[in-house]
């Protein structure tokens, strides 16, 4: 499987790291999808962070200064209308958590690198709430971080964790 999609990803006549940059940019994969794709093409692992997390969270920038004025203007058109609401009750069942925890709740949302969750999903949820534009940031920007650690470990594996914490030894 690894090597089908290495190949894939090698044909696809694009950059490899533009290859990173557009699937940690995209809403659904992030760093969880650009992170991999970096070790799948063998990239320098801090090339491969150098650009998926900028690109993560420069892609959700918009997200936090604009969600609300374009949720407000496409909330009652007919197709896209639907969609806006459906996103906005999934933001407003995290109410109680944001209230609660507020920009923790945010940094620790965006962290968890699973389905769903992520610096788009965390943004538009601080963005409904009213967080400050900048707080957010640094909440996507913190989230991102300790998302891309999660994911560049769980990519090492245990081997990788045990060869990256090996300490040399002098002597024969």
């Amino acid at each position: 499987m690894g090597e089908h999609f290495r190949e894939l990803l090698q044909n696809a006549g694009v950059p490899p790291l533009a290859i990173v940059a557009l699937l940690s940019a995209l809403p659904i994969s992030e760093v969880r999808g650009g992170i991999p794709a970096g070790f799948i093409l063998n990239l320098d692992l801090w090339k491969t962070l150098l650009v998926a997390i900028p690109s993560n969270i420069l892609a959700v920038v918009p997200v936090i200064l604009w969600f609300n004025p374009a949720a407000r203007y496409l909330e009652n058109k007919p197709v896209v209308g639907r969609l806006i609401q459906w996103l906005l009750r999934r933001a407003r069942k995290r109410e109680d958590m944001v209230r609660k925890y507020g920009v923790l709740a945010i940094t620790i949302f965006i962290a968890i690198p699973l389905p769903m969750t992520g610096a788009w999903t965390g943004s538009m949820i601080a963005a409904v709430f009213g967080l400050d534009v900048w707080r957010s940031m640094a909440c996507a920007f913190l989230g991102v971080c300790i998302a891309s650690v999660i994911v560049t470990l769980a990519c090492l594996g245990v081997g990788g964790l045990a060869g990256a914490f090996a300490i040399p030894t002098s002597g024969g």
